[in-house]
């Protein structure tokens, strides 16, 4: 039935075809059958008198109905259409952000009153006004080769900041959203924008920035600071150096400045990389590669090196135990083994096969017992080296021939956090 009545209300061509339908059937068999029906003459005549009517009746009531429901068809849409309307007018007229239309000679048409209270206008003011009345005229004049992208329909819209001026005087920052609503045409019909005054976002924005620059100029102090605190702890190193006169205290002192300069060179690291938690591990280790190299090729002479380093992102709560135990392994390869070779060789590698570091010394030379079995050793380098694989949660290997001798260190990457350390 539903089915039946959708398909009367809304195809009147149905309606009209059944209408005919019916009247001709009256028309062919009305006669014909009042005939069979009745016998008495007399009867037969009253009722073809009012036969006709009998048709009329039935066509009017037909038609009223079709207008009944007809009507009935057109209240419903218009309620339909006046909800819409009302609906569309509240959200309108209470949207959080200005809305306005306006024509293309840039007269206000309608507003909505968040666009008033921004401005400090009525309604009735404000479709007096145009748009060069509460726009700056810099920004205005900024603008216009964005209007003509609009109405050439090869832009849909633009959002740009304006400064707005209320009716008081005084200027706001709003953000300010326009596209172009074009007739059936293609010819601009009216435009629309929409504004946000965002006053107080910029004015969070501008004291984040200060603040920023603030946070920036005392982190660069602090890095200046710490450098310049390094250096002075490796040249007191290297002061008490010259006028100690026991080798062992010696070896103890440069020993301890090579670790200080390897801070420092993590540092120098850090501070490159433009303050992230990361620095580039594979850059670092060329450094200090190169610094040990320099600071010992008297000592050893001609050395063949081959390097295939990596680069290799380190979070710094790792790069700086890793470092440090690189320190440790290279500076006694450098110090203990290579001086005493002939023959002076050393390959280092350094790679990451998913997350997995693998640091690798081959060298050529004699190799201490702390590095078979640093964990049994009781001297101090032994102990830097167990705590700092410790620190890392990594593997370290040994392997000793008459050739060559391989350290292998290994490690996974991670990001952990250091004991008070806010990076991760």
């Amino acid at each position: 039935m539903k089915r039946i009545r959708a398909i009367l209300e809304n195809s009147p061509l149905v309606m009209s075809l059944l209408y005919m339908l019916a009247g001709g059937l009256w028309i062919l068999f009305s006669d014909k059958a009042v005939k069979a029906l009745i016998q008495d003459p007399e009867l037969l005549s009253t009722v073809q008198a009012y036969q006709g009517w009998v048709f009329v009746a039935l066509s009017g009531s037909c038609i009223y109905l079709l207008v009944n429901m007809h009507n009935t068809v057109l209240n419903e849409a218009f309620n339909k259409l006046k909800k819409s309307r009302d609906e569309f007018r509240t959200t309108f007229e209470y949207a959080p952000m200005g809305i306005a239309r306006y024509t293309p000679n840039e007269e206000l048409e309608q507003v909505n009153r968040t666009f008033c209270n921004m401005l400090g206008y009525s309604k009735e003011e404000l479709t007096k006004l145009r748009l060069k009345d509460f726009i700056h005229p810099e920004d205005l004049k900024d603008a216009r080769d964005l209007d003509e992208l609009l109405m050439e329909g090869k832009q849909s819209f633009y959002r740009v900041e304006k400064r707005c001026r209320r009716k008081d005087g005084t200027y706001f920052t709003g953000m300010l959203s326009k596209s172009v609503v074009f007739d059936h045409e293609r010819k601009p019909s009216h435009m629309v924008i929409m504004l946000e005054d965002i006053s107080e976002k910029k004015e969070t924005e501008s004291a984040l920035k200060k603040s920023l620059n603030e946070k920036n100029i005392l982190l660069a102090e602090v890095h200046h600071r710490v450098r310049n605190n390094l250096a002075l702890i490796s040249a007191l190193f290297e002061l008490q150096t010259l006028f100690a006169e026991n080798q062992k205290v010696k070896t103890i002192l440069n020993d301890s400045q090579m670790r200080v300069k390897c801070l420092a060179l993590i540092h120098e690291s850090y501070t490159a990389e433009e303050h992230s938690a990361h620095i580039d591990f594979g850059k670092y280790l060329n450094e200090l590669i190169s610094f040990i190299n320099h600071t010992f090729k008297d000592e050893i002479g001609r050395l063949e090196m081959k390097k295939q380093v990596a680069p290799v992102n380190l979070n710094i709560n790792q790069a700086v135990p890793a470092g440090l135990l690189c320190n440790e392994i290279l500076l006694e390869v450098f110090v203990r083994s290579l001086t005493d070779s002939n023959n002076p060789e050393i390959g280092i590698n350094l790679e990451e096969d998913e997350r997995e570091v693998q640091i690798e010394v081959k060298f050529s030379g004699g190799m201490k017992e702390m590095y078979l079995k640093p964990e049994h050793s009781d001297t101090f380098g032994a102990l830097i080296i167990k705590t700092l694989c410790s620190q890392l949660q990594g593997v370290l290997n040994v392997t000793k021939n008459k050739n060559m001798n391989l350290i292998q260190l290994q490690f996974q990457k991670s990001n952990q956090r250091g004991p008070s350390s806010t990076f991760t």
